[in-house]
């Protein structure tokens, strides 16, 4: 019967029932495992614990950063956001030290609490240059009235006005009397500076908790000294 195939049948049949085989020609063409043809997940690499405290701090920190508040409450914000920035604190201590020099003729009346200032102030330029964690970054669509943080171009952690605050705190407490009053201004310290985007929320708590660590190790044996 198939001498009766027609031609045209005859190539379309032979073309259909064909098999084209490439058969392996060596050992590794014969040894491949199947999972060599199934597409392997990429998985990317675990988050370690400082990624995720850090974008958990940030997550927090923005709630603070949108914040929109009257001009009044902005202006007393704006106080305890520079009360203790570096050229303010140098200024007030050199001025206290001339007021007291020349009208209570007490030359050594803030040696100690200069000795605690300078400590926290070197112990911040360490930290934050070994730390370089950058800065918030400012959001322009957020209303401020004052524009200071485009002044602060070192690094973010951690911050070194809540460790001035917390030293003004220990200063208070060993050399006037035992007052406590500057413990009160330390959190007002850390939400002006997460206001205006100087830092964030840990920056800040770390800070404070540094700042009252050292000076209160540096005031221990400074209280027991006398001039």
């Amino acid at each position: 019967m198939s001498d009766n195939i027609p031609s045209n049948n005859a190539d379309k049949y032979n073309s259909d029932t064909a098999l084209d085989i490439n058969f392996p020609n060596n050992s590794k063409d014969m040894n491949m495992d199947s999972t060599d043809f199934i597409e392997q997940p990429i998985n990317s690499p675990p988050q370690n614990i400082l990624s995720k405290c850090d974008k958990f701090d940030k997550q927090l920190s923005n709630h603070i950063h949108q914040m929109e508040v009257n001009i009044w409450l902005e202006r007393i914000i704006y106080i305890f956001a520079r009360i203790f920035n570096s050229d303010l604190i140098i200024i007030f201590y050199i001025l206290l030290f001339l007021y007291e020099s020349i009208f209570n003729k007490d030359y050594f009346f803030v040696v100690k609490p200069l000795i605690h200032v300078f400590v926290i102030f070197i112990l911040t330029g360490i930290l934050k240059y070994s730390l370089k964690r950058p800065r918030p970054e400012i959001n322009e669509n957020v209303k401020r009235k004052y524009n200071f943080r485009n002044k602060e171009k070192n690094f973010s952690m951690p911050s070194g006005d809540s460790m001035q605050a917390a030293n003004f705190a220990i200063i208070c407490l060993f050399y006037l009397s035992g007052n406590c009053v500057g413990f009160i201004i330390i959190p007002f310290v850390m939400f002006a500076r997460i206001f205006y985007f100087c830092h964030y929320l840990f920056d800040t708590i770390i800070g404070a908790i540094i700042g009252l660590s050292v000076s209160y190790c540096v005031g221990l044996p400074l209280k027991q000294f006398q001039f």
